[in-house]
C-alpha cells in the first residue's frame, strides 16, 4: 500500500466524507461515468456497460497496493451518497510528486464540492504522502477545471501541445502544479 499505510484513510470535511471506493458504488458511478457531460474532458469514452465501471473501480482501488496512487469516493456526510471521486495517480515517490484527478456527477456542479474536497486530499498528499508537487493536467477547453485549479492556488506551468490522443483527436493539455510550500503558505494566510 502507498507509503506503508495499513488502513485506507478517510478524510472528513464540513459536508463531505472522502472514503474508499467499493464495488457497491458501481451503479451510481456508472451514471456519472456514462454521462457525456461529466466525461467530456476525461481521457476515456463514456462507459456503456456496468462491467466497464466495475473494472474501473477495481483499477482505482488497486492503486494504493500497487504504489501508483490513491482514489477516494466523495460522499455527502449526511447520507453517504457518492457524488464523485478524487485522488492521485502517476504517483512518483522518488520525485515527491503525483498527478491529481477528480470528477463530480453533473447535478453536484457549482456547489463548492471540489473546493471543499480537494484541500483535504492535497493536505493528505503533502503531509502524509510527502509530496512536494501535485500536478493536474487539463484538456484544452475545460475552463471550469482550469478555473478551479487557479482558485486553489495552482500555477500554469505550460501547454503540452497535442499531448494526448482522445476520442479520435490529438488534444492539447494545460499542465498545472501546486508546490507544498505554496499550499502551506496559502493555508496560513487563509486561516
Amino acid at each position: 500500500m502507498i507509503k506503508g499505510k495499513e488502513k485506507f484513510p478517510t478524510l472528513i470535511t464540513k459536508r463531505l466524507v472522502c472514503r474508499q471506493l467499493t464495488i457497491d458504488d458501481a451503479e451510481i458511478l456508472h451514471q456519472y461515468w456514462s454521462d457525456v457531460d461529466v466525461t467530456e474532458f476525461m481521457s476515456l469514452d463514456p462507459f456503456k456497460t456496468i462491467e466497464e465501471t466495475e473494472e474501473m473501480i477495481m483499477l482505482l482501488t488497486s492503486l494504493p497496493e500497487n504504489n501508483q496512487g490513491i482514489r477516494w469516493a466523495i460522499t455527502r456526510k449526511e447520507d453517504d451518497k457518492i457524488i464523485g471521486t478524487c485522488g492521485f495517480h502517476n504517483h512518483k515517490p522518488e520525485h515527491f510528486r503525483a498527478e491529481m484527478g477528480y470528477e463530480l456527477g453533473r447535478e453536484y456542479w457549482n456547489q463548492g464540492i471540489m473546493t471543499e474536497a480537494l484541500p483535504a486530499i492535497m493536505d493528505y498528499g503533502f503531509n502524509c504522502l510527502n509530496y512536494n508537487r501535485i500536478e493536474a493536467f487539463v484538456n484544452y477547453g475545460n475552463v471550469r477545471s482550469a478555473g478551479l485549479l487557479e482558485r486553489m492556488g495552482f500555477k500554469l506551468d505550460g501547454v503540452l501541445r497535442e499531448y494526448e490522443f482522445n476520442r479520435g483527436n490529438f488534444v492539447d493539455q494545460y499542465c498545472y502544479s501546486l508546490l507544498k510550500k505554496d499550499f502551506s503558505r496559502n493555508r496560513d494566510l487563509n486561516g
